[in-house]
């Protein structure tokens, strides 16, 4: 039987912490070690812990999940998952959490399927994105050449054809590629496509038929 995927509470709402650290207990597979409401106790305690997943408010009282996230990202890294949740969906609000590192950032609003869900997800190394963030982000993250190199992947052009098309050597192209794959978090030119496809980049690009 494998270990089951260890998590922290951080969050100064009595009524939130009680109804989730609940939920989350009654799961299969989930143990929440312990449950915080103040920040600085949170980080002092974190160490000993050694929790696989941290969910925490953004809101919060000396610090706020921005700053303990930071602080966490640089003592930790990887090693822990993290896990926004806010009342508030602004879009500079996402940036900066998953700029810091997030593996998620939902809503308060969000189901306990929801929460459970990325939980799962963070423990697989998947960053979930809202579909409107993703959207906007990964249009925004490209630059007009890359935009460019995206489109002629999709029409399934070959780098020597991209090359010859945009009148730049192979060599620029595969730089390209790799930026796109590297910005979109995906292995290959099918998978740029897919998530080009996905957040709604391509969505006027008509692909040629197939013999």
């Amino acid at each position: 039987m494998s270990e089951p995927i260890t998590v922290v509470l951080l969050d100064d709402h009595p009524l939130v912490m009680e109804g989730l650290n609940n939920r989350l207990n009654r799961e299969p597979g989930i143990q929440v070690l312990k449950t915080f409401n103040d920040p600085m106790l949170f980080l002092s305690e974190i160490e000993k812990l050694e929790p696989d997943v941290v969910v925490m408010d953004i809101r919060m009282p000396q610090l706020d999940g921005f700053e303990v996230t930071k602080r966490l990202k640089e003592q930790y890294g990887l090693s822990v998952k993290i896990i926004l949740l806010s009342g508030y969906n602004y879009h500079e609000f996402q940036l900066k959490a998953y700029d810091l590192g997030v593996h998620s950032y939902l809503s308060k609003q969000a189901t306990y399927g929801q929460i459970i869900n990325a939980i799962h997800q963070s423990m697989l190394g998947h960053v979930l994105v809202p579909e409107k963030m993703l959207s906007a982000n990964l249009e925004e993250s490209l630059t007009p050449t890359e935009r460019e190199v995206l489109n002629r992947i999709a029409m399934e052009m070959t780098n020597k054809e991209i090359a010859q098309d945009l009148n730049i050597s192979p060599r620029t192209v595969e730089y390209h590629i790799t930026s796109i794959t590297q910005k979109f978090g995906v292995k290959s030119r099918i998978g740029a496509v897919v998530k080009g496809y996905q957040a709604g980049i391509l969505g006027d690009i008509i692909l040629p038929p197939k013999n």
